[in-house]
C-alpha cells in the first residue's frame, strides 16, 4: 500500500525525525532497532535490524 509521502527536514545536526504514522506505516514500532543503509542511486532505506542481519547471513544483498 503506498501513503501520501511525509516531508522531514535534515537539522543542523544532521538528525531528522520521522512522524510516527510513516513508522506505522512501515510497520515498524518506536524503539526499534532499524539499519539505514544509502543505496547508489541517492535513496535512504529502514529496515529492521534483525530482517537485515538475516538477510545478510543468508546471503541475499540489504
Amino acid at each position: 500500500m503506498i501513503q501520501d509521502p511525509q516531508e522531514v527536514v535534515i537539522q543542523e545536526a544532521g538528525t531528522l525525525q520521522l512522524p510516527v504514522s510513516l513508522l506505522v506505516q512501515a510497520g515498524l514500532n518506536p524503539g526499534e532497532k532499524v539499519m539505514a543503509v544509502s543505496t547508489e542511486d541517492g535513496k535512504v532505506v529502514l529496515r529492521r535490524l534483525a530482517d537485515a542481519v538475516d538477510d545478510l547471513l543468508s546471503g541475499r544483498p540489504l
